[in-house]
């Protein structure tokens, strides 16, 4: 029996339920929801959510947005254009959609973990990993230097509880986030020190938690070079970005000899890795 839930607020909602339950082949169990707190209240499992965007607000809000959810959700918007369905489409174009989804359902392993280096303090490190990520994607900053303010969680917040391995570590997780357009951040801690106090073994331990939420898509870390050689690189990352430039001589040449290290064994790497030139990520305006 193949579940759908359907959150909309308006006539549209009504008459996509009459459609669907017209045009379905096979079993269906079809749920309504008109207002975001019944759906929040209700927590019925789905194998398809089909929300409008008050509904997705809320459920955002909630915390139940999770990368297994979002694979698994279609939403409604009046406007064209990105990944939601436009509702002056015909229902046909939405119908086919959702049969796309019951055939192919997305993987439900956890994403990639990639790691962003500079060998110096870069202010845009977090923007450089932005320009790579995708809604749903984590980043993790542990940069030499965080901007927070005193008060405001940070990655510093969340090494206290990795370093008691507590259970609920990814809520904790979920109450450091702040979100901008539908990624996910970590600030770094005001300083490195608050990272040098996990062992290899606490941090491995905490990205294999992290993967197995599967409350995110891919991982992003940004790196500075007081963290580099404290995390375990083997097994924990698939992927090494060198952070280069063409304007600065000596951050080029720490780049590449960084590069050669990793390549040759020195960090006991077995990722990939790749040198990529910040000035090729950022736009003019924030070099």
């Amino acid at each position: 029996m193949f579940t759908i839930i359907i959150g909309e607020e308006g006539e549209y909602g009504r008459r996509l339920n009459k459609y669907l339950e017209t045009h379905w082949r096979g079993a269906l169990r079809l749920h309504s929801f008109t207002k975001p707190e019944t759906l929040l209240a209700a927590e019925e499992p789905a194998d398809c959510w089909i929300l409008g965007e008050p509904f997705v607000q809320a459920l955002q809000e909630a915390g139940r947005m999770t990368r297994d959810f979002r694979q698994r959700c279609i939403r409604l918007s009046g406007e064209e254009g990105g990944d939601a369905f436009c509702r002056y489409h015909s229902p046909a174009e939405l119908l086919h959609r959702i049969e796309e989804l019951q055939k192919n359902p997305a993987a439900a392993s956890g994403g990639t973990v990639t790691g962003l280096y500079s060998p110096v303090f870069d202010p845009q490190l977090a923007r450089l990993a932005a320009s790579r990520m995708k809604p749903g994607d984590l980043y993790l900053g542990m940069e030499d230097l965080g901007g927070t303010q005193a008060g405001e969680k940070n990655m510093g917040d969340l090494c206290y509880y990795i370093g008691l391995r507590s259970e609920e570590i990814t809520e904790h997780v979920r109450e450091t986030v702040r979100e901008e357009d539908g990624m996910w951040f970590v600030d770094s801690p005001q300083l490195y020190f608050d990272l040098l106090e996990l062992s290899q073994e606490e941090y491995q331990w905490f990205f294999r938690r992290l993967k197995e939420c599967r409350d995110y898509g891919d991982i992003y870390v940004g790196l500075g070079s007081g963290i580099l050689s404290g995390l375990p690189l083997r097994g924990t990352f698939d992927h090494l970005v060198i952070l280069d430039s063409r304007s600065h001589e000596r951050r080029h040449l720490a780049c590449g000899r960084i590069r050669q290290a990793l390549e040759s064994g020195a960090f006991r790497f077995d990722g990939s890795c790749e040198s990529v030139y910040r000035e090729d990520l950022l736009h003019e305006d924030i070099q």
